[in-house]
């Protein structure tokens, strides 16, 4: 499982490289545009994550304590694996969807980059301090839901597919903000 640990923390370090490269030239005025009040601006979409990823943070902290007690509804057969992959697919998919109220967007006043640097280093070392836990059939559950049970692999998975559905929309933003 050193190995997945290891692409995982990759693929955090090349997000985090993507977003620098975008926004290296952008103003906070450009980091917080909207080109309608419903759209999330470039730092909405971080802030959002800095959310929800650390929203998972309790959790990973009482698996390396070994504190961790899953929920009941983890033990029925099959379905921590489906719901895992339910989720995967929806943030790897390119519909819209709705956060939970937990994981909205705080306001941001100043430059966020520099503090989504630093959450990613934080998700970075929780994925290295859990690699003795990966494959070992640890069922975590959502923190937005307990009756959102999946594996603590496809957790990871589902916080780095969402981080790149987020790159891409920043992307997005970026580039029909930048055309006007």
């Amino acid at each position: 499982m050193r190995d997945k640990a290891d692409a995982w923390q990759m693929e955090i370090a090349s997000i985090t490289w993507e977003f620098k490269k975008l926004t290296d030239n952008l103003t906070l005025a450009d980091l917080q545009y909207k080109p309608v009040p419903n759209v999330w601006s470039l730092s909405d979409n971080l802030s959002h994550l800095i959310q929800i990823n650390s929203s998972y943070f309790p959790i990973f902290d009482q698996i390396i304590r070994g504190t961790y007690k899953a929920p009941l509804i983890a033990q029925l057969p099959y379905l921590p694996k489906a719901i895992g992959q339910l989720l995967h697919r929806a943030m790897a998919g390119k519909n819209k969807m709705k956060t939970f109220g937990k994981w909205q967007p705080l306001a941001v006043k100043e430059d966020i980059l520099p503090q989504f640097k630093d959450h990613q280093m934080e998700l970075s070392n929780y994925i290295q301090q859990l690699e003795p836990y990966l494959g070992q059939g640890i069922i975590i559950h959502s923190p937005a839901s307990k009756l959102l049970p999946y594996p603590l692999e496809q957790a990871i998975d589902i916080l780095v597919v969402h981080e790149k559905r987020h790159l891409n929309q920043c992307r997005n933003l970026v580039s029909a903000h930048l055309a006007k």
